[in-house]
């Protein structure tokens, strides 16, 4: 049987495979990191996986880290963490970013030596406690305007390299989401290597990532609001030019489904509702919810004119103790419910801020209600167009600990609507 083994193996080999060294599941098991993602305070934002290919360098998935301020590596199953120092190069297509670590690995995979071809099926690998496993896995050839996609028949975490089952690497899988469903693809070895040889000579940082992008957004121009759904019914909203780095901002997030199932995770009764917060997603009923953005926050401008009256559409801030520059979140908004207040409250209020109040202002919080007391501090770039009747259920709801609501409320989606 021995004798046979080696002659068997020989003739489903080919040339370019037998000359390249076998290395082992163990050896390369430890080129394998998690990486974890943090914002501007040091709160985890996503975890994913990547492998070294030099001493002190690797590849990851480009949607990973977008957005994140800084990012951590540990070789799988170990808390042995190393700080990433930044990126050397990102392909936007493929969904790749090269990062450079401060600690060296030897155990690096040398994708130099990777097969040309893209076999049937490939091995994945993976640690899971102590032991490690390769399950085997089909590729499917897909060809596509002359471009060919490999597509894997079980899932696989994005980020992890696969192999031939003679160990040689072939790629990295990636999990995206196309127009019929969630899949799992295998991004070729030479896309990673062509990607290597356009890197920086000093890395960049990888908060620099975040607005990286090859994606055509709807223009403004073609826009005429946006329908908030909502578990309580719809909102409509339209958005100020005059605020035109939140509109943008905005649009680009409804383009990325960013608020799908997102939190109402404030309400607080006459005064306002506010959601926009990344943790509230699969938040739980004792989890605190409201301390993330997309990863990054924009210049607090306001606009004169723009004010908080009732219906107003606004950018949420952290407390100044969290946001010492004053910078507005970059998601997270809320929505003025409000009240009437009378000339001795808005006189009360103008000397408390130092501010005059135009007619114009007086006039509206006298009739129709708001929030004065936020005008100068907040950036209002919207108002509600139809809807205020769902706004002021939600804002009438039981609430519980930091003003959330006892029973969850959530945008099920936000679309776009066309002029």
């Amino acid at each position: 049987m021995l004798a046979c083994q080696p002659r068997q193996q020989k003739s489903t080999m080919s040339q370019e495979e037998r000359m390249r060294p076998k290395g082992s599941y163990q050896r390369n098991i430890k080129s394998v990191v998690t990486i974890e993602c943090y914002d501007h305070y040091n709160r985890l934002l996503k975890r994913g996986y990547g492998f070294y290919i030099s001493r002190n360098s690797l590849v990851t998935h480009l949607d990973l880290i977008k957005g994140s301020y800084k990012a951590k590596v540990t070789p799988v199953g170990t808390e042995d963490y190393s700080d990433v120092a930044g990126y050397l190069a990102y392909d936007i297509e493929n969904n790749l970013v090269i990062l450079k670590t401060w600690k060296e690995n030897l155990h690096y995979l040398h994708l130099e030596k990777s097969i040309r071809h893209i076999p049937d099926s490939i091995a994945g690998l993976y640690r899971k406690s102590t032991k490690i496993y390769a399950p085997k896995v089909e590729v499917d050839r897909i060809e596509v305007d002359s471009t060919i996609h490999y597509f894997l028949s079980k899932k696989i975490a994005s980020g992890l390299p696969a192999f031939t089952f003679l160990h040689h690497p072939v790629g990295m899988v990636l999990n995206q989401q196309t127009d019929s469903g969630k899949v799992c693809a295998l991004i070729p070895s030479a896309e990673i290597l062509a990607l290597n040889k356009r890197r920086l000579k000093r890395e960049k940082s990888i908060y620099d990532l975040r607005r990286k992008t090859n994606k055509v957004y709807p223009s403004y121009k073609e826009i005429k609001g946006f329908r908030i759904e909502t578990t309580m019914g719809n909102i409509d909203i339209v958005l100020y030019n005059q605020t035109p780095v939140f509109r943008d901002n905005f649009i680009r997030l409804v383009s990325d489904h960013f608020y799908d199932s997102l939190l109402v995770h404030r309400v607080l009764k006459n005064f306002l509702i506010q959601t926009g917060a990344a943790d509230s997603k699969y938040a739980g009923k004792d989890d605190l919810v409201g301390w993330q953005g997309p990863g990054y926050n924009l210049k607090t401008t306001t606009v004169p004119g723009l004010f908080h009256k009732r219906g107003a559409v606004a950018a949420s801030k952290m407390p100044p103790e969290r946001n010492p520059k004053d910078r507005s979140d970059g998601s997270q908004f809320y929505i003025v419910s409000g009240r009437i207040f009378s000339r001795d409250e808005l006189k009360d209020i103008e000397k408390q801020k130092g501010i005059r109040f135009t007619p114009e202002q007086i006039s509206t919080y006298n009739t129709l209600g708001g929030a004065p007391h936020l005008d100068g501090d907040y950036v209002v770039f919207g108002e509600v167009k139809a809807g205020m009747d769902v706004v002021d259920r939600i804002a009438a709801v039981e609430t519980y600990a930091v003003d959330r609501p006892v029973d969850d409320i959530r945008i099920m989606h936000i679309d776009i609507l066309k002029k």
